[in-house]
């Protein structure tokens, strides 16, 4: 779980994002950006599609 976090912070930097630059971008505050990545929370599967998106990569990638 730890690794997948780990990634989804990976991905958001090489993305070019902060973590408030992509909650901007998804709508969401940025302490939501922050939960997902201390894995204190899982993305909502209605924001999943716009997060892979915005990172460049498949849901099977985001997921992975």
């Amino acid at each position: 779980m730890a690794a997948k976090r780990m990634r989804l912070a990976q991905r958001r930097k090489s993305a070019g994002y902060s973590q408030e630059k992509l909650a901007e971008r998804l709508g969401i505050e940025r302490s939501t950006v922050v939960r997902w990545e201390t894995a204190e929370s899982e993305p909502q599967p209605w924001v999943r599609p716009k997060l892979a998106a915005a990172l460049k990569v498949t849901l099977d990638e985001l997921q992975s």
